[in-house]
This record gives C-alpha cells, structure tokens and sequence, in this order.
C-alpha cells in the first residue's frame, strides 16, 4: 500500500472514531453523574499499568476492563469519558508522562511509527470496538439497560471484538500486536488466535463480574471488582517475568551448550595431538629421507634414469605434504564453531560436487563412482558442509574398495526426510567397530586422522538430521545420511555413471 493510501485510510478510521467519541458525548445523562465520577476515578488508578499478556504483546488489562465494563453500565457515554486520564497524564511532566509515552509507544518492536496519527488511529479502533457494544446494546435494548441482560453483553463483545480486530489488520497503526507471527498463518486466523487468548484469560470474564458487582453491590460492588482486574494484572506480570526468566536461562544454556560443545571438541584434540603429531612427524621425516635422497643423488648410471628417480622422490614428498595437509584441514574443520549459512540447492547438484572432488582418488584406485540422486529434489541446506560431509563418506568408500570397484551414492525422499546412501564393496565394518568408527580420532587406517566420519556426522547433525552405518546384507559398507526435507515433491529420477 501507497503512504498516500495508508493516510487516506488512517483518516477514515480517525474520523469514525471521532464520530463515535462525539455520538457518546451526546448521550450525557446527569443523573449518570455518580457511574462518571466512579468511572474517572478508577480509571485513574488501573491506566497506568499494563502487562505482557503475550510474548511482546502488553496490554492494560484492568484499563480494558474497566472501559467495557462501565461501558455496559452507564452507557456509551463511558466512551468519551475514557479520554480524560491519558489527557491528564500527557499534561504531567516527568515520570508519570515518561510512563505514559511508553505505553503509549512502547508497546511492540514491529512497525516503528510513533507519529500522532497512528497513535490517533490506535485509539479510534479501541473506540470503534466500544461503539459496535454500544450499538448491539442499543439495538437490541432500546432502553440500554444491558445489566440484567447478560446475553446481550455476551453478543456485543463477540462483536465489538471482531471489529477491534478486523480493523487491527489495516496497515495504518503504529503497531500490530496481532500480526507478529502472520508468516506462520493467515493474518486473519492469527488475529482470532490471539484475541481468543485474550479475551479467555483477561478481560470478558472480569467484564462481567463486575458487572455483577454493579447488580448486587452497586458503585461499590463495581470498583471492587474493578480493581480486582489489577490482582490479575499482577498474576500475569509475575508469569510474564518468569517466562522472560526461563527464555534467558534458555538462552544461556543454548550459550554454555554451544561452548560444551567447542571445549569437547578442543578437548578430543588435546588427548590425540600425541597421535596427531605423530602422523605429522611420520610424514616429516617421508619429507626429509627423499629430499636427502634427492641432494645426494648418485651421478652414475644415465641422466634419463636419474631424472626418473628425482621425479619419483619428488612425488613421494608431494604425496607426503598431502598427507600432512590433509592431517591440518582436518583438525582445522572439527575444532570449528558449526554455524551453518543455509540456503536452497538442488541435493543432485551437492552430490555432483561431492563427488568431482574424489574423482581423482578414485581414478588412482580404479574404482567407478555412481550415483541415482532425484534430478528436483531441493533442500535447504549449508552446501559446502553437506558436500564436505558427502566427499568424507565417498572418499572412505574409495579406500575401501577393492580395485576395480564399485561405489555408490544413492539418494530418496519418503515422509518428510531425504536419506543419501553412500556403498563400497569393501571388506565392511567389523562388529566390535560399527560403533566406534564415529568417534573422534578413530581409525583403522596408517594414514587416517579419524575424523573424516565424525566430522561428517557433526555436519549432518547440525541440520537436524543424522549419520549412520546401515545393516546391508554381503560385502562392504553402507553409510546413510538422513536429512529433514520441507515437503519435496515426488521427484523425477536420474542416474549416471563413470
């Protein structure tokens, strides 16, 4: 919507609510007078305080109250009458009128626009609610004595909060407390959601005990009850505060868990560096015996063979700095806080990568690689911590197969999760290791740093989803990713091979 829309339509909103105002002016009746001054004076005391009802959400439960409730009792004259605290506490420097801008301003993080014509707007849906009781009550009561009649003060606030509420979805107020979670539900259903909660915990109830109190006790019946509605105020901020308490030490546990989580890791790396070292030094000392062999290289015999063996030491140093390498990316990516940076991919293409990256080492052993991944299948995901986890499982496999094999990355989506199985036909896993080989470290490998696997599983667990070694009847081993998928399609499958 245009701002010149929003403006227009503020001002029609302000307008009727002004008429409202202006009608219930008119029906001043002066032996009223005692319901008015009792009406103004309690609506001194309960203004000031609101509370949270819902998360972020404050309202001023026993002001509310005591509007409907003396509405029904003395008439829409109530409706104009309900200007005069505010206006009085607006008028008052210092701490009363601070309070009063925040309450009046303060109430949600959503749409920030403090100006006088959205707070004007705020107000004139409130008084608009009020009108459309009056008007049930004066519709069907020509006498509008709603007191004795509680069915028809039922049925004018089933209106009077309908209106309140279709009006709280104009985009035209400086807040709407309503529409907090719309990308969860229409707006309308939350809109009902919410004033249903509303109206169940707070305020209809106490509407009509005080009424009550008008017919058995009278004015002092009334204000008791009225006043009553602050008890309420004061049960629901002790259970607002004790909820903002429980989602602090939420939130601090969250904090002390994320931290758990990191110290463990570094902990896992302070018991293995003896291992880890060791792998390093190992390769090291691969490094310096073909470099010695390089520097003293015997001058006899052709320059052809010569050269053929510097390139072979050569190689050996290359492959031995991969190692190490390899050893240090490791350990860098386990001791690493896992924040994950989601966006959509296509999983064919998360696999497809996975797999580009292992081509050569499975070209080294001559093993093929195949995949039957869904061609539309889509998930939100971190790709470079998916594709990271896959290359783990696929390059495992490849040092597992026997020359000439065969691994397989196979992908499905049924219930609301996806589920990518990667197959060598190696010798499997034995019994007492299905267990362990998650572990940190572990390895059955010379080579191995042990935590191509549990890296693995900690990306995956990341997402919401997990890692296991499925039971798969004959040879070799078959390692399941399982994944949350948001609802994907049945989808059109593709396979390829090399």
């Amino acid at each position: 919507m245009t701002e010149a829309g929003r403006s227009t339509m503020r001002g029609v909103v302000i307008a009727a609510g002004a008429g409202v105002t202006l009608a219930s002016a008119l029906t001043w009746r002066s032996e009223n007078w005692p319901i008015y001054a009792v009406f103004v004076l309690l609506s001194f005391l309960v203004h000031l305080p609101a509370v949270e009802v819902l998360p972020h959400v404050p309202l001023p439960v026993a002001e509310l109250v005591t509007n409907i409730a003396f509405l029904y009792i003395g008439g829409p004259a109530i409706i104009v009458l309900r200007f005069i605290p505010p206006i009085v506490f607006a008028s008052i420097p210092g701490q009363f009128r601070l309070r009063w801008r925040v309450r009046l301003f303060g109430h949600m993080d959503g749409i920030a626009d403090d100006s006088t014509a959205a707070v004007a707007a705020d107000w004139s849906a409130w008084t608009l609610g009020l009108g459309a009781r009056s008007a049930v009550v004066w519709a069907l009561l020509p006498a509008g004595n709603a007191v004795d009649h509680p069915g028809v003060m039922l049925l004018g606030e089933v209106v009077g909060y309908a209106v309140a509420g279709l009006l709280v979805l104009l985009p035209i107020y400086s807040f709407r407390p309503f529409l907090r979670e719309a990308r969860q539900g229409t707006p309308l259903y939350m809109v009902v959601e919410d004033m249903g909660l509303i109206v169940l915990l707070t305020v209809t109830p106490f509407v009509f005990l005080v009424v009550y109190g008008y017919r058995t006790h009278g004015l002092l019946g009334a204000s008791i009850w009225s006043l009553a509605a602050l008890g309420l105020h004061f049960v629901l901020r002790r259970l607002n505060d004790r909820r903002l308490r429980v989602e602090e030490q939420n939130r601090h546990l969250e904090d002390l868990q994320r931290e758990l989580a990191h110290s463990e890791r570094l902990s896992a790396i302070g018991k293995m560096s003896s291992v880890v070292s060791h792998q390093i030094l190992q390769q090291l000392g691969v490094i310096g015996l073909y470099a010695d062999l390089i520097g003293h290289a015997d001058e006899s015999g052709a320059s052809a063979e010569r050269l053929e063996r510097a390139r072979a030491n050569a190689r050996a140093i290359e492959q031995a700095l991969d190692s190490v390498n390899g050893v240090l990316r490791d350990l860098l990516v386990f001791s690493k806080d896992q924040r994950l940076n989601v966006y959509e991919h296509a999983l064919s293409t998360v696999v497809d990568e996975a797999i580009e990256s292992c081509r050569p080492a499975a070209a080294e052993r001559t093993v093929a690689l195949r995949t039957d991944v869904p061609a539309d299948l889509r998930l939100s995901l971190d790709k470079l911590k998916i594709r990271q986890a896959l290359a783990n499982l696929v390059r495992n496999a490849i040092e597992a197969s026997p020359t000439t094999g065969e691994v397989a990355v196979r992908a499905t989506a049924e219930d609301g999760w996806v589920e990518v199985a990667v197959a060598d036909r190696g010798p499997g896993i034995a019994a007492g290791e299905r267990d362990a080989v998650f572990a940190p470290f572990f390895t059955t490998k010379e080579q191995g740093t042990g935590l191509g696997l549990a890296i693995a599983r900690e990306f995956v667990r990341a997402h919401g989803g997990d890692l296991r070694l499925a039971d798969t009847p004959g040879p070799g081993a078959t390692f399941v990713v399982r994944l949350p998928c948001g609802g994907a399609a049945s989808p059109s499958r593709g396979s390829h091979g090399s």
